[in-house]
């Protein structure tokens, strides 16, 4: 019997791009997009309140009927910018999400690569793909790669995002899931989904790089550059800025508000300890001392130990 049924339609992807004073490399980064070998791909953009040409660029495109870019650019911040597109494309028929910075390259079968993996998680199961990245330069001259990370876990996702933005890809049942309970604010979206998703699902890490990571001295959060850079972020992030000393306990402390009793046993009490190491010195002792928690360097984790006992997280 001959096989009459339509072939099946390539799974949707919608790319969700938010820009703030990106005109320099913005349309390097929408070319690379459009390239993607993926068969079925949306772009939904939005503006936070650029400065420069970047919403007259999104504008153009928007004419051509290559991108979708949505009303009103007032400043919300990355986080909250990001928010404000997953919930617009969560309200489509997509099948992944993935997000999008404004100054990168993507390699064309980066999202092809995504889907493939994301379509091998068990049916109804909630699954993030993230990747290493390539280091360049302004000019797309390699620098380096970023590290792999020796292990993934809700206990790292607590202190640590290793699941860079401009990687992620979310499946539909992940996509759901954020979007029940969007934060009203997070440290940075991308650390918010791997916080969720390392509790309530998968993360997989492809061990490839398939963006060019531009670094140029503006870029909003970037690479640190060997122990000197990464020990000043430390200072910066726990010393000298008042707003950053508490803010992954307060993280935490969101997310037990957001999802409530539907966190499992194990994640319940690793949380618990977190959050009630704030209120002791016995208990920041104790966190100190848990192979509960832990940063992929181990450097880093005996810093993060030391905070913990100053009650700087």
């Amino acid at each position: 019997m001959i096989d009459t049924s339509s072939p099946r339609k390539p799974s949707r992807v919608t790319i969700i791009l938010s820009t703030f004073n990106g005109s320099a490399y913005l349309t390097q980064q929408l070319d690379s997009l459009y390239a993607q070998t993926h068969p079925n791909v949306t772009i939904m953009a939005r503006d936070d309140g650029s400065s420069d040409a970047t919403l007259r660029i999104l504008e153009a495109e928007k004419s051509r009927q290559r991108i979708e870019l949505l009303a009103g650019n007032n400043n919300l911040g990355p986080a909250l910018s990001f928010f404000e597109l997953l919930r617009k494309a969560a309200a489509t028929s997509t099948d992944f999400v993935a997000f999008s910075d404004q100054d990168d390259v993507w390699l064309p079968d980066k999202l092809a690569q995504a889907v493939s993996d994301l379509s091998a998680v068990q049916s109804g199961r909630a699954a993030m793909y993230c990747s290493r990245l390539e280091i360049v330069d302004a000019d797309l001259m390699h620098i380096g790669f970023t590290s792999v990370p020796r292990k993934l876990g809700f206990g790292n996702a607590l202190v640590e995002n290793v699941c860079s933005g401009c990687t992620v890809v979310l499946n539909r049942k992940a996509i759901d899931l954020i979007c029940e309970r969007l934060p009203a604010r997070a440290l940075a979206h991308d650390w918010w989904c791997y916080l969720v998703l390392s509790c309530f699902g998968e993360i997989i890490f492809d061990l490839n790089a398939p963006i060019k990571y531009r670094q140029h001295g503006k870029n909003a959060v970037g690479v640190p550059r060997g122990m000197l850079d990464r020990l000043k972020r430390h200072v910066r992030r726990y010393a000298l800025n008042g707003q950053g000393r508490h803010c992954q306990s307060e993280q935490a402390s969101l997310f037990i508000a957001s999802f409530a009793e539907g966190i499992p046993i194990a994640e319940r009490r690793i949380l618990n300890g977190f959050v009630d190491a704030k209120t002791s010195w016995s208990r920041r002792f104790a966190l100190a001392l848990s192979c509960d928690i832990w940063r992929q360097k181990r450097i880093d984790s005996l810093i993060w130990r030391l905070l913990v006992l100053t009650n700087r997280f």
